[in-house]
């Protein structure tokens, strides 16, 4: 079928890549959490943790992704779900970036096309199932 390989592949590394930033994101919020507590003050904390949690959610949502992706594969009728997972992981992604920049980060574009090409790949793959459906 038309897709099924490169949206195996493009799952398993969302599935990869979410327990890494899963793995990241709470490390963040235990790390915001010593800071507030060294500091006794959580005055100026709100943003990391918002970006803490946002990056924990980004994971969860990606490693679900990436295990409707694998169903996907075998059963083309779930590829229409998966672009709207897709869709999602890719605002979410924007949404961390900004947060990242009105938090005193700096804009890279190499940045940008890596945090939106393997959902973007993603994406595709679910396209070429669900087109072959």
């Amino acid at each position: 079928m038309k897709g099924q390989n490169f949206m195996k592949i493009t799952s398993i590394l969302m599935i990869a890549g979410g327990i890494i930033a899963g793995i990241a994101g709470v490390i963040a919020i235990l790390g915001v959490s010593t800071l507030v507590a060294l500091a006794g003050s959580a005055e100026g904390a709100g943003l990391l943790y918002a970006s803490s949690i946002i990056v924990t959610i980004a994971s969860i949502i990606e490693i679900i992704a990436g295990v409707k992706g694998l169903k996907a594969c075998k059963a083309p009728e779930l590829a229409k779900k998966c672009v709207t997972w897709g869709i999602l992981i890719v605002v979410v992604s924007i949404i961390s970036m900004v947060i990242g920049l009105i938090g005193g980060g700096e804009f890279s574009i190499s940045n940008l096309a890596l945090n939106l090409l393997v959902p973007g790949l993603y994406i595709y793959g679910a396209l070429q199932i669900k087109s072959a459906e």
